[in-house]
């Protein structure tokens, strides 16, 4: 007989979700990571489901990706973590 598998997902996001919604989900493992712990965001799917745009975005600020949104927070908390003395 054909073999079945079970999967658990802590969260899908439906095709028209925006890049804002999704990184609204993950903005605390960026702030984890920023804290020190060790993080991972892994997209999974098949080929063509979205996953580079997920993570990449495209050159509009309103459409950035995973990534750039995530370096953008790194970098504002670098800068606010400097003005307030840290090194």
């Amino acid at each position: 007989g054909a073999e079945t598998y079970d999967f658990n997902f802590d969260r899908v996001f439906r095709p028209d979700t925006t890049q804002q919604a999704v990184f609204a989900e993950v903005d605390g493992l960026v702030q984890s990571a920023l804290d020190g712990y060790k993080v991972c965001i892994f997209a999974y799917g098949q080929t063509g489901s979205g996953k580079t745009h997920t993570m990449q975005g495209s050159n509009d600020p309103d459409s950035w990706g995973l990534i750039p949104r995530s370096l953008r927070k790194i970098l504002r908390e670098s800068e606010s973590m400097r003005r307030d003395g840290w090194a």
